[in-house]
C-alpha cells in the first residue's frame, strides 16, 4: 500500500519488551470464556468496515512459507524477519529451503475502518519463538513469538514492533479444533485498545491476554 515506515517500539508501557501493555488477564479471560461458551464470538471479516469491532473474533492464519496472493499484507509486514529466518537456515547449511522460504506461519487480527485499517500480526518461526507450554488436550503448543502492528492510513503504512504475543501451533498434521483451543481479538473503540486472548480447554491461557493501546 506504499510508504512503508518502521517504528520501534510502539512506545507504550510494557512487560519488559517495552512495547505492549498487559491488560487485566482476569477480566479478558472472563469475557472471552463467557463469549465462547455462549456462542457470541463474531465471525472474522476482511476488507470491509468491521461491524461491532468490540466483539471477539478468531484470529486468521497465513502460511508465509508458501503465501497466497491474499497473504501479501502479512509478507510485507514481516519481510525483514522472513529474510533473516531464511538466512539463518542457509548459514547452518540447511539446503532444504534454498529454493524458497523456510517455515514461517502467521496469525493476524484485522480492524477495518472507513479511512484506516489496523493489522495485529504474530510471526511463528522455529528460530524466532520460544515455547511457553503445551495446550493440553488440544494437540498444540503455545509459543511466545514476535508481534507487530501495521497501521494503514491512506497510501501510508506504519509498521510498529509490539513485543511478543502468544501463538497456538498445532502438532504436525493436526488442525486446531476451535472448540478446544483458539486465539481471539477485539477492539475497544472508545479506549483505542486492541485486545488479544487465547483460550485452551475453555480457559484463558495465563500470560496470553494483552491490551495493546493504539494511541
Amino acid at each position: 500500500m506504499g510508504g512503508n515506515k518502521r517504528s520501534s517500539p510502539i512506545g507504550l508501557r510494557g512487560d519488559g519488551a517495552g512495547s505492549q501493555s498487559v491488560g487485566s488477564t482476569l477480566g479478558i479471560a472472563a469475557f472471552l470464556a463467557a463469549a465462547l461458551l455462549s456462542g457470541q464470538i463474531a465471525p472474522a471479516l476482511a476488507q470491509t468496515t468491521t461491524p461491532d469491532p468490540g466483539a471477539w473474533r478468531p484470529l486468521g492464519y497465513a502460511n508465509l512459507q508458501k503465501p497466497l496472493a491474499s497473504d501479501a499484507t502479512y509478507v510485507d509486514i514481516w519481510k525483514d524477519a522472513i529474510d533473516a529466518n531464511n538466512a539463518v537456515y542457509k548459514a547452518h547449511g540447511d539446503q532444504r529451503f534454498s529454493a524458497g522460504a523456510a517455515p514461517a506461519t502467521e496469525a493476524h487480527f484485522v480492524i477495518w475502518g472507513p479511512k484506516r485499517a489496523v493489522v495485529v500480526s504474530i510471526l511463528n518461526t522455529a528460530l524466532g519463538c520460544s515455547e511457553k507450554g503445551p495446550a493440553t488436550g488440544a494437540h498444540a503448543v503455545v509459543k511466545m513469538c514476535p508481534m507487530r502492528i501495521a497501521v494503514y492510513d491512506g497510501l501510508t503504512v506504519r509498521t510498529l514492533d509490539a513485543g511478543r504475543g502468544c501463538f497456538l501451533e498445532p502438532a504436525p498434521g493436526v488442525s486446531l479444533d476451535p472448540s478446544a483451543a483458539a486465539s481471539y481479538g477485539a477492539y475497544d473503540v472508545a479506549a483505542r485498545v486492541v485486545k488479544i486472548g487465547v483460550i485452551v480447554d475453555r480457559r484463558a491461557v495465563d500470560g496470553c491476554s494483552f491490551n495493546i493501546p493504539l494511541g
